[in-house]
């Protein structure tokens, strides 16, 4: 006989319904770290201190989790008074509690506080010393003292970071530095003075992402060290970003306040060529108008295209010519006349462009026609393209406004500075 064994008392047993032992939550430490903060904002601010003497009363009160998280609500804006009793109860809780270092680390972080609440983080390091580097790498337990002593630490994390092997962002994590707080930017920012080109080369998209956050300042002086240290050609993708926001120093003056003139000069040259290549490339990268053009590279100040991208306007110190796609003649306006009866258009043009960059509707566009008369062109002023129209055009721009016309000798003055091969991605 063969008996087979079924444990039907514990199958019944399973399948019976019970309430579970123990109940089935997982505690978000974050969310929990964010309520007690958000409670004792309220207490504070519940609160009229008269005094620091009441204040220090009030804090003693305070549970030991209250303690550690009270860095948190120094404020710059808050009365002397009570910013200087802050300190005091800061340094009081640092005697007893180790934690409060890597509070101190983010709340100085946050703040961007070098000075009182530096000098907090400082006692707080030296006086759990030894506790707190036995959980640090020996290399990383010295660049912490390194770091701590240093007279400018924005400067002292920089240039670690910027010679370290790990990369940026692994470096001043070391140091429990991240992207979300506001002393990275000042970190980056200085980094960016110490930078080369391939450094600007191999972290573009840190460079994109800070700068779009970045304020019209920070903005001027990232422009600033890029363009000083690089062939824009060598970083066009950045070069573009910089001329997307801040446009070129002649149009938009103001938001070129913090970038050196010789920076302001290369950069906005830089940007013509690549306007005016763009435009005769729709059509042919050789254009012969573009070979031409090319060579008064240095003598421009500012082009504008328009009309279905069939029109060019460039902008000289004395004149403003105007040229075309295909069949069609130049026309060369004296600045002022130009500025008097064609301008606006084209500044109104231009605003609602920027208006307009990032919504569905689209600007209207200064059409060709609309620009051309020859009654207020400078006398022979207007230009057909037959025959041997190169030499004529340079004939009449040599002898109507004593312009140098020599490819040599044009092409020498923008050689100078060598922005790398313009075809470079």
């Amino acid at each position: 006989m063969r008996y087979e064994y079924k444990p039907s008392l514990l199958q019944g047993w399973l399948r019976e319904k019970r309430q579970p032992l123990l109940e089935k939550k997982i505690e978000n430490s974050n969310e929990k770290y964010r309520g007690l903060l958000e409670q004792l904002k309220e207490k504070f601010q519940s609160e009229s201190f008269q005094s620091e003497v009441e204040f220090i009363r009030w804090a003693n009160k305070l549970s030991r989790r209250e303690k550690l998280l009270l860095p948190n609500l120094y404020d710059e804006k808050l009365p002397e008074g009570i910013k200087k009793a802050m300190i005091h109860v800061f340094q009081q809780t640092a005697k007893n509690e180790r934690r409060l270092f890597r509070v101190m680390v983010d709340v100085v972080y946050q703040t961007c506080n070098l000075d009182e609440l530096w000098k907090v983080l400082k006692y707080s390091y030296a006086y759990h010393k030894e506790k707190l580097e036995k959980r640090m790498e020996e290399k990383q337990a010295k660049k912490w003292r390194q770091f701590l002593v240093s007279k400018d630490p924005i400067l002292y994390l920089a240039t670690e970071a910027y010679g370290s092997e790990k990369g940026i962002l692994e470096e001043l994590e070391t140091f429990y530095l991240k992207k979300n707080f506001p002393l990275f930017k000042l970190v980056l920012m200085e980094i960016f003075n110490l930078a080369d080109e391939q450094f600007f080369l191999q972290e573009q998209a840190l460079y994109q992402e800070l700068f779009i956050s970045a304020t019209n300042e920070e903005q001027q002086k990232m422009a600033h060290q890029l363009i000083n240290k690089c062939k824009l050609n060598h970083v066009k993708p950045l070069g573009k970003l910089i001329f997307e926001k801040l446009k070129t120093y002649r149009r938009k003056p103001m938001l070129w306040r913090y970038v050196g003139e010789e920076e302001k000069r290369r950069f906005a040259q830089w940007i013509l060529k690549l306007e005016m290549k763009d435009f005769f490339g729709d059509v042919d990268q050789n254009h012969e108008r573009y070979r031409y053009w090319k060579k008064f590279i240095s003598k421009l100040e500012d082009v504008v295209v328009t009309d279905g991208r069939s029109t060019l306007i460039m902008y000289f110190s004395d004149v403003v010519i105007m040229e075309v796609l295909g069949t069609g003649a130049v026309y060369i306006y004296h600045s002022a006349v130009f500025q008097k009866h064609f301008q606006p258009k084209i500044d109104r043009m231009l605003a609602e462009r920027e208006k307009y960059s990032h919504s569905w509707m689209k600007p209207r566009e200064v059409k060709r026609s609309e620009l051309m008369n020859k009654d207020l062109t400078l006398p022979g002023g207007w230009l057909i393209h037959n025959g041997d129209w190169q030499h004529k055009f340079d004939a009449w721009l040599r002898r109507e406004l004593g312009w140098e016309v020599r490819r040599d000798v044009l092409l020498q003055k923008e050689a100078e500075r060598n922005e790398g091969d313009f075809d470079a991605d």
